[in-house]
């Protein structure tokens, strides 16, 4: 099905009240995007307190953030924050009993190349899509509810995918933009896609392009975020800072020496390729991104640095680990700097 035309009322002007944009990015990384959840938790408990003392109502990330942008599990949040427009917490219990549930090892031992050279994903993505509709239903949505949202929001949401056709990053939105002529998937199409992870899980199919997950364009989505914000909010300057109060990317900790907990695939030359360009390129792009946002004290990157570093990609049995070593990065005196100066930034007190 094609979106309905763009029509002028579709699309936000630029902010001219005072009130600028907040975005957020959220890396890709499989369980350790638990980590980028409770990083964000403390942002929001931090605003919420404050809010509290001067008499106003909690906040959820969808009232707070113009647009959300994710990759792989980052992708799966941002659905989840913006879409189906959970808070914090419900992301983070829900993802902790989703883990466990997708990463659990088939009954019979899958080899990671098939007899006819092909590899084989890992994990069943009927699992997936399974959990998916769950969480779609506890939100009184059905399976076939289309990722785009007509109804007026403040928070818009999309995800990062990569098309194999072209090689090139692609953009599942909730919401309608100019010149998009591609085909709308549902939400738990554009979930399966930024989650199909190579040897993981299955690629997927959307009209007549197969997708897998953003991570090797695209797992620091932070630049894609950039794009799509200014493409919204400022077409025909490209000037997006002047527009900005705040920019949060947030990281899923800092890449390991694995990526597979399982020695069959990551003992594969292209999988340990796969990983190395996954690390070096989340690393390049936050380098460039922090070059061109260094002034302003609007940009804020928050990354586990250390702790995580042994986390496998689908190690679902670290979840203890992953909150522990996300707690000590936040109890470091620079990152409860950084979270209450990220909030005081956002100006939301007025």
């Amino acid at each position: 099905m094609a979106p309905r035309p763009v029509e002028p009322g579709d699309l936000p002007s630029a902010p001219t009240d005072g009130k600028r944009l907040c975005l957020l990015s959220l890396d890709g990384g499989g369980v350790r995007g638990l980590s980028s959840l409770y990083i964000l938790k403390r942002i929001m408990d931090e605003l919420n307190r404050q809010r509290k003392v001067k008499g106003l109502g909690c906040l959820k990330p969808c009232e707070v953030f113009d647009l959300i942008g994710g990759t792989c599990s980052g992708g799966l949040f941002a659905i989840m924050l913006g879409r189906l427009q959970l808070d914090v917490d419900d992301c983070i219990e829900l993802w902790s009993q989703l883990v466990p549930e997708v990463f659990a090892l088939p009954p019979f031992y899958r080899l990671p190349i098939s007899i006819t050279g092909n590899v084989q994903p890992k994990y069943d993505s009927n699992i997936l899509d399974s959990c998916i509709r769950d969480v779609m239903l506890r939100r009184g949505l059905t399976a076939e509810e289309t990722l785009l949202d007509d109804s007026p929001r403040r928070c818009r949401s999309f995800v990062c995918v990569l098309k194999l056709s072209t090689q090139t990053v692609a953009r599942f939105r909730d919401y309608n933009i100019r010149d998009d002529y591609s085909k709308v998937p549902k939400i738990r199409e554009a979930a399966l896609a930024t989650s199909a992870t190579t040897a993981y899980f299955d690629r997927v199919m959307i009209g007549n392009d197969v997708y897998i997950d953003g991570s090797l364009g695209a797992n620091n989505p932070v630049e894609e975020v950039e794009h799509e914000a200014t493409n919204i909010w400022a077409p025909t300057t490209r000037e997006l800072k002047p527009l900005v109060k705040c920019f949060l990317s947030i990281g899923a900790g800092s890449d390991g020496k694995r990526y597979a907990s399982d020695t069959a695939y990551s003992a594969l030359s292209f999988f340990t390729n796969v990983t190395m360009k996954v690390a070096s390129g989340t690393e390049a792009t936050e380098k460039r991104f922090a070059d061109r946002w260094y002034d302003g004290r609007r940009y804020f990157r928050f990354n586990v640095q250390e702790g995580l570093r042994d986390v496998g990609f689908d190690e679902h049995t670290k979840l203890g680990l992953i909150a522990g070593a996300t707690e000590d990065y936040l109890l470091h005196p620079a990152q409860r700097f950084n979270v209450i100066e990220s909030r005081r930034h956002k100006r939301w007190f007025r």
